[in-house]
């Protein structure tokens, strides 16, 4: 199933269409570990069936994620609770979607107990189609989590500048007014990027490399596959063995991983700031 790599698309309509390509290719595995009512049927509906569940349960995550997005509660929750919450919300209209399918094919009639029983079904259901769709399309699980190798979050950056630039990258203007300055670091948490300015941070919905895009014109260099430093915020550089850490001017510690340590190191070692 790795072909669907190649439709990494940017725009949300190529996303979704590979979305749609790997239910259709789900769902025979579905149909055949039968784990509700409906699959009883004959071998093509139940077919039928998971291609579209999977497929409407893949729209319903993003638009779950779309909605909480930008809300500040959901920032500052941790990337876990994140997932719960997501994946909480999204089983809701898929028990709604799921009760008319089992009742157009078996005449099942709606009832509480089994509108409870269907929910949980689905929060098991649900997040194993997750896992399995960030095994394959690249945009879901694109990044390897730092947190395992630095268990400490980056502090809330400290304003070490009066005043925002007076032209805002791109970038600078998906955040909310009250953190937009000058671009310190981004940093890769699951589906989002953390926007680490001089004011601040938040989330913003958009892949690594497309934030680091949207930067320009703040020079810069990506040090890890889930970082990337502004060059003027770093205030220091450290190696330890095949690795090294960035010191940067609000305080903040950055891994820096041995496919970015030469040129990191021939920058930063000599001429970093006390």
């Amino acid at each position: 199933m790795r072909e669907f790599a190649s439709l990494r698309g940017d725009g949300w309509l190529p996303r979704r269409g590979a979305e749609l390509c790997l239910a259709l290719s789900l769902s025979p595995l579905f149909a055949w570990l039968r784990p509700t009512a409906f699959d009883e049927q004959t071998l093509f509906p139940r077919f039928a069936c998971w291609a579209l569940l999977l497929a409407c349960w893949f729209m319903a995550m993003a638009a779950v994620e779309a909605l909480l997005a930008e809300r500040r509660f959901f920032q500052n929750l941790s990337v876990p609770v994140q997932r719960a919450l997501q994946i909480m919300l999204a089983a809701v209209p898929m028990v709604v979607i799921g009760s008319a399918l089992n009742n157009a094919l078996t005449g099942w009639q709606v009832t509480v107990a089994g509108v409870v029983n269907l929910y949980w079904k689905t929060l098991i259901l649900g997040p194993i189609a997750t896992l399995l769709a960030e095994a394959v399309l690249p945009w879901i699980a694109d990044v390897v989590r730092v947190q395992a190798q630095h268990p400490q979050r980056v502090p809330v950056a400290l304003p070490v500048a009066p005043a925002p630039p007076p032209a805002l990258s791109r970038l600078a203007l998906r955040l909310p007014p009250e953190v937009r300055g000058r671009i310190l670091c981004l940093e890769m948490e699951d589906h989002y990027v953390r926007v680490h300015t001089d004011r601040g941070s938040a989330l913003v919905l958009m892949r690594l490399g497309d934030a680091i895009s949207a930067a320009h014109p703040v020079p810069g260099r990506q040090v890890h596959r889930s970082w990337w430093v502004s060059d003027e915020a770093v205030a220091g550089f450290e190696r330890t063995g095949r690795t090294g850490l960035m010191r940067l001017v609000n305080g903040a510690r950055v891994p820096v991983s041995q496919r970015y340590l030469r040129v990191v190191e021939e920058t930063f070692a000599r001429g970093a700031r006390a």
